[in-house]
């Protein structure tokens, strides 16, 4: 679901009436949902927010699950950009705290970097992970992912235009390189000068693109099989050809 990401009361009401017109299993929305680069320290919210609350009432009202990032305020004050799962019982069923600060964005003076990078079970027993934007670049966090044996990387993003070919090119590695669906969600519109990319797509464990959306707001449903992840690394096991005393 690509949005731009304006304030929390027009985004939520977006995210509601999708809900209600495409029907779906997982919905994949950007980073910073709710705040975007627009004082996010000053509109932090707790994982008892607006912003959680209400996903989670509709996460059990409609037997969806929501996939996003939020600017989160910590128990000990600090924000940081967490992507959050919300499962299809409205429970929390992971969270990751973004890695890789942007520091061009000024992120490290915003947020408190995460610590750790793991795998998480959800929507029915599907093993996943969950990276943010800029960890898009660091290819040894969804190596991680994959050896712990995650099968989709979920990836919400602000993503500016100028760069979207890199953006699309990194997805497809990510994926390709690891044998895995990566799922990347990027926003789109403008702010503070910058344009937002949008192209969000979903890719195959082989490297296939499933599905791409353009520059505007826009909805792209997509069934994906977990079991072409065996499939592809039946194919191409660049996990069991590593060489990792080597590197």
């Amino acid at each position: 679901m690509q949005l731009d990401t304006t304030t929390r009361e027009e985004v939520l009401r977006k995210v509601e009436s999708s809900v209600r017109d495409f029907r779906a299993h997982i919905y994949v929305l950007p980073e910073l949902l709710t705040t975007g680069y627009k004082d996010p320290v000053g509109k932090a919210e707790s994982f008892r927010g607006e912003t959680i609350t209400r996903l989670r009432e509709l996460a059990e009202d409609k037997g969806v699950a929501f996939v996003f990032s939020f600017a989160r305020r910590d128990e000990d004050g600090r924000v940081r950009n967490t992507a959050v799962v919300i499962d299809r019982d409205g429970r929390i069923a992971s969270y990751y705290d973004k890695v890789h600060l942007f520091l061009p964005l000024r992120e490290g003076e915003m947020f408190a970097a995460g610590d750790k990078i793991g795998a998480f079970v959800a929507f029915g027993g599907v093993k996943a992970g969950l990276q943010i934007c800029y960890d898009l670049r660091f290819p040894e966090a969804f190596r991680k992912l994959a050896l712990s044996g995650a099968e989709v990387v979920f990836v919400p993003a602000q993503w500016p235009l100028v760069r979207v070919e890199v953006w699309r090119s990194l997805l497809v590695s990510r994926a390709a390189e690891n044998g895995i669906f990566v799922v990347g969600t990027n926003r789109v519109g403008e702010e503070n000068g910058i344009t937002y990319g949008g192209n969000s797509a979903v890719i195959s464990p082989s490297g296939e693109v499933l599905l791409t959306l353009g520059k505007r707001e826009a909805v792209g449903v997509v069934e994906i099989e977990t079991e072409e992840v065996k499939s592809a690394r039946e194919s191409i096991n660049v996990l069991k050809d590593r060489r990792p005393e080597l590197y």
